[in-house]
């Protein structure tokens, strides 16, 4: 007898409802406010595409009736993110991301992170109709930039990847003064990136996803160091959209980190659901 379909939900304590949160109030400002040059039907395409795409691939693999909170966070750095003209662009980079979580997967679950893949699929396989948004269009207040800082470091040490994303900064701050030491612009031009909405987007939603990070500090650290030398290197070489394509390579190399470093995806996290069994009497249970 089959196991009878299950709703997950996230806890309201999950660290994901307070970056859907944020995102969505982000979007909405953007739209408002700050003038972000953000198409709201691709904003919507992108998400509505990968909800319904989470929500239908969760079913046939596992009858699971989801709360995709996490396609949605998917979806909408996807909008924010991508640029382009034509919407076939967000449909497909949202499939792609999604699909990447269910059939490219090792014993321990997935280990591309769904929104990088989407830009870095977008980039390499729309034939030049993708682009990433540039940070101009991500608004110039200098409050911004400091509550994303504020916001995003809390949510860091709530799922204990505060190590990997500060060893991040360091390896890229010090990766940007070396490119200026070898004459490759100014200061400013080396780490003024790092005040834009795309890095704050990488940096607190792609970079740390407990999923498709390692489980160690040890491997942790080693991560954010690799990434910011690689996207050091890849700057330098005056290669374009370098932080994305540098993560896509090491979560290419995520199964070999997690041999390396030990470590299980049982580990204590803060971002549990909370799973109810349709048709049958009992409590609920957890899971990641």
């Amino acid at each position: 007898m089959s196991a009878p379909p299950r709703i997950v939900l996230p806890r309201l304590g999950d660290p994901r409802v307070t970056l859907c949160l944020f995102l969505t109030f982000y979007t909405v400002l953007g739209q408002t406010v700050l003038y972000f040059n953000r198409d709201i039907e691709q904003l919507v395409l992108a998400t509505g595409t990968c909800c319904l795409a989470d929500m239908v691939l969760a079913y046939l693999s596992t009858r699971t009736i989801l709360f995709p909170i996490s396609a949605y966070i998917t979806g909408l750095s996807v909008g924010l993110l991508l640029e382009s003209y034509d919407a076939r662009v967000f449909v497909l980079a949202s499939l792609w991301g999604i699909a990447s979580k269910y059939f490219i997967r090792d014993r321990q679950g997935h280990f591309f992170n769904p929104s990088n893949f989407s830009v870095v699929s977008a980039l390499a396989l729309s034939h030049g109709l993708a682009s990433v948004a540039p940070g101009s269009q991500w608004g110039g207040i200098g409050w911004i930039p400091a509550l994303i800082l504020l916001l995003g470091t809390t949510m860091m040490v709530r799922v204990k990847r505060l190590d990997l994303v500060a060893t991040w900064f360091l390896g890229y701050v010090i990766m940007g003064l070396l490119r200026v030491l070898l004459g490759q612009g100014g200061v400013v031009f080396a780490l003024g990136p790092m005040l834009s909405g795309e890095f704050a987007l990488f940096s607190f939603s792609m970079l740390p996803d407990p999923k498709t990070s390692p489980h160690t500090r040890a491997g942790r650290i080693v991560w954010g160091a690799g990434i910011a030398v690689v996207d050091g290197v890849l700057r330098y070489l005056e290669i374009r959209y370098s932080m994305f394509f540098a993560l896509f390579g090491f979560c290419a190399l995520l199964p070999v980190f997690r041999r390396a470093f030990g470590g299980s995806r049982h580990e204590r996290e803060p971002w549990k659901t909370v799973e109810r069994p349709i048709g049958r009497r009992g409590h609920p249970g957890f899971s990641g």
